[in-house]
């Protein structure tokens, strides 16, 4: 087993017991984990798989959940598919959907992440790439800081490079708690 899909192993204390919204689910690695250890998930991806109770959904649209809906979303690797501004609206939705106090735990692409993007593809808008016919976004701390500098508290930084696909992966992972 790849030591990347015990990831969420450092946010076991955060997630426990609490109502989880899992956007882009994927394979359900993470899902099983976070089926196990949350009070109420609801994982989800832009394909549906019955076999593992994800639903269909575009997070890059309206999220169809009330607000204050969920203590907790878990976005890992699913945030940086879009220019600047529609990484902007589906940030706020996230922020609508959690309660006050609410906490965001993703991962997205560092601008190190030479073997997935991070250079040689064209440039679209600042950091955002062409790679293998689709737009990637990566992200360095200031982007973050960025990102997250109205209504949230940017509370954890770390960047890290993961086992999880053929070669090595630099992603940042980071928390953020909804002001």
């Amino acid at each position: 087993m790849k030591s990347d899909y015990k990831w969420l192993d450092s946010w076991l204390k955060e997630i426990k017991g609490k109502s989880v919204l899992e956007l882009g689910a994927g394979t359900g690695i993470d899902t099983k984990i976070l089926r196990s250890i949350a009070s109420s998930l609801i994982a989800t991806d832009l394909v549906r798989n019955d076999l593992l109770n994800i639903e269909e959904l575009d997070h890059s649209e309206r999220l169809p959940y009330e607000s204050n809906s969920f203590e907790v979303v878990v976005a890992s690797l699913c945030l940086h598919y879009f220019d600047w501004i529609k990484t902007e609206e589906v940030v706020s939705e996230i922020y609508r959907v959690l309660t006050p106090g609410g906490i965001l735990i993703g991962r997205v692409n560092s601008k190190k992440d030479a073997n997935y993007g991070a250079t040689g593809y064209p440039e679209i808008e600042s950091n955002l790439f062409i790679v293998n016919n689709q737009a990637k976004r990566f992200f360095d701390k200031t982007d973050l800081c960025r990102l997250f500098s109205e209504k949230w508290d940017f509370t954890y930084f770390g960047e890290k490079t993961i086992d999880r696909y053929s070669m090595p992966k630099t992603i940042l992972e980071f928390r953020a708690t909804r002001a």
